[in-house]
């Protein structure tokens, strides 16, 4: 054992409370060494804390362009719930109606209108094929919507480079709404009239007002270049904390505190 202060060699038997080489109390100088780190810990680990919180803050509610991404945000996720098309057949043994929108693909996965939509493609074919490619748009403008919620969740890593994410989904997004909507108004063409009729809605126009809208907020947001406020001090902490790590100091080589607070240095001056 060596003493926590001097670094004197300490024998097993010595029960003595004192070090024999500087004369200090072991258990209170371990004591002390052992809080001293934590503080010094302490001070390094909130450093990467205070950083995260910054960013989250400056990617979120920073301002009215991040508020409004995460408004629009809500009302994408809304939209997909308005029909892009309903799909009704009226024969003497069956009666279904299938309706493209979040809520319909759901029904129609786990209700029956499955096998309706299947023997579509033997009587009509053209309308099958209208509805179907109707329903890949819409899963594939979903897919946009997803990527760009994911992008905005990942904003506090790069607001710029998450609004320029956000900027080329909802791009696609709206492209891919726009062919939806014109699908679905193609649609009704294709239906018997009197038993199997069908008709666009709303939804795909909607939505891709929605992406034009998260393109022009992500647009603006990532050319204003929006910085995060993150105290100069707290990057040195997360660096020094990096070097630890990675084995190239310890926290004995550290002072305490690492970096001293302009309260703690205005407190130095008065006293």
């Amino acid at each position: 054992m060596k003493c926590p202060n001097c670094g004197g060699e300490i024998g097993r038997f010595e029960l003595a409370p004192d070090c024999k080489h500087c004369g200090v109390n072991i258990f209170y100088s371990q004591q002390e060494k052992l809080l001293s780190q934590d503080a010094k810990q302490c001070e390094l680990e909130f450093a990467s804390f205070r950083i995260l919180k910054a960013k989250a803050k400056s990617a979120f509610i920073g301002g009215p362009l991040q508020i409004l991404r995460i408004v629009a945000m809500l009302a994408a996720i809304g939209v997909i719930f308005i029909p892009f098309a309903t799909l009704r057949a009226q024969l003497p043994m069956i009666s279904s109606k299938i309706t493209l929108s979040a809520f319909g693909v759901y029904q129609l996965v786990s209700g029956g209108e499955l096998n309706v939509l299947i023997n579509l493609k033997d009587y009509l074919p053209e309308l099958f094929t209208a509805f179907v490619a109707d329903a890949a748009l819409f899963l594939l403008a979903f897919l946009m919507g997803l990527g760009v919620f994911v992008a905005l969740v990942l904003t506090f890593l790069n607001i710029t480079k998450s609004a320029k994410a956000c900027c080329a989904f909802s791009a696609a997004g709206f492209a891919l709404s726009i062919a939806a909507g014109v699908v679905s108004l193609i649609m009704p063409k294709a239906a018997l009239g009197t038993f199997i009729t069908a008709s666009g809605g709303a939804g795909a126009f909607v939505l891709a007002g929605v992406f034009v809208f998260i393109f022009v907020l992500n647009l603006l947001l990532a050319r204003k270049n929006v910085q995060p406020d993150i105290d100069p001090i707290d990057l040195e902490r997360v660096k020094i904390r990096k070097k630890i790590k990675a084995g190239e100091i310890t926290y004995d080589d550290l002072p305490l505190p690492v970096f001293e607070t302009e309260k703690e240095k205005e407190g130095e001056k008065l006293g």
